[in-house]
């Protein structure tokens, strides 16, 4: 068969990999830490190579969430202003880890629970569970209410697809954001000419930020922001929220293009996510993180302003389905 898994253990922590042996991708994930997807390899210009980037020895000591593979961001994506918010008429207090905010959410760094994993005739596939009140009890209390966490990789052919499923277990209102916080090298190979390179984004609007805080304000993408028709990676730097998606049949792509190679990534997402961060690290000239998101940073501040930052609320029982794609062309 095609399609199968495999399971390897790494500085005593097992690493879990999907394979599609007749197109030679595979995709690693460590439940233990965030299950983090870390290793994605794909066929790429001929030859199956990897798309994202992570440490070398990220799975034997995983260490520094936020930098590397795919961090996974929940309850809420990026900052939370002074690591402290109100709902429900209670005032909550969040660890403040990036400056005088917090960030990220509860789920990157903690383990998770395996719930199956195998293969079938169509795709190798994984799915991983977590609940803050059962994987990350010390957070419990800085959340208005438990929460449930599912998320499905299944990889086939030269496509990863992950599906999110977020659900509420309690008598009260969730609230909540979701994002992910992929790296990518481009061009795809080390060395190759950053000139060549094309980053096309479908984004026609942005958040004005003030020390890296959304004003509330959106406006229009100017020069530097404007991805629609493609820029060069080189000299780009970024730590920006974009938003005005543009869905086409219900998806918005991201695209990065190596011209030299005459070959593309994409990661695609559906209309949960409306709003794209994009940030490129110090030091790495052609690594770029693309972060799609559900809702704009420290939304859950600005909704009760009276702003649409995309805060959701699942009541009792209620679930959102969310799916992102990471597919190569050429």
């Amino acid at each position: 068969m095609a399609f199968r898994t495999s399971e390897t253990t790494v500085g005593g922590r097992k690493v879990i990999t999907l394979h599609d042996d007749a197109a030679g991708s595979s995709a690693s994930i460590l439940p233990s830490f965030g299950f983090n997807l870390f290793d994605l390899r794909l066929p790429l210009a001929g030859k199956v190579r990897p798309v994202l980037v992570s440490a070398a020895d990220f799975a034997e000591n995983p260490s520094n969430p936020a930098r590397n593979g795919t961090p996974i961001l929940f309850p809420y994506p990026n900052r939370v202003r002074g690591g402290k918010f109100a709902f429900g008429g209670k005032t909550y207090s969040l660890p403040v880890t990036l400056g005088p905010n917090a960030i990220h959410g509860f789920a990157m760094d903690t383990p998770w629970d395996v719930a199956e994993h195998g293969s079938n005739d169509r795709e190798a596939f994984i799915t991983g569970h977590w609940n803050l009140s059962m994987n990350a009890a010390a957070s419990r209390e800085m959340w208005p209410t438990d929460a449930t966490l599912t998320v499905r990789y299944a990889l086939s052919g030269r496509k990863l697809t992950m599906t999110v499923t977020v659900s509420n277990p309690t008598d009260r209102p969730l609230p909540f954001g979701f994002g992910i916080h992929p790296y990518f090298r481009l061009p795809f190979e080390k060395g190759g000419d950053l000139a060549k390179t094309r980053v096309i984004l479908p984004c026609s609007e942005f958040w004005e930020l003030e020390e890296f805080l959304p004003t509330g304000e959106r406006k229009s993408v100017d020069a530097r922001l404007d991805f629609r028709k493609g820029q060069a990676m080189t000299g780009l730097k970024l730590d920006d929220v974009l938003t005005g998606l543009t869905h086409v049949g219900g998806t918005a792509t991201a695209r990065l293009v190596d011209d030299n190679l005459n070959a593309e990534f994409r990661l695609t997402f559906d209309k949960n996510f409306r709003e794209l961060v994009c940030y490129t690290p110090a030091g790495d000239g052609d690594v770029i993180s693309l972060e799609p998101y559900t809702q704009t940073t420290d939304a859950i501040n600005l909704q009760p302003k009276g702003i649409d930052a995309g805060l959701r609320v699942l009541d009792h029982g209620a679930r959102a389905v969310l799916t992102i794609g990471m597919e190569t062309v050429g």
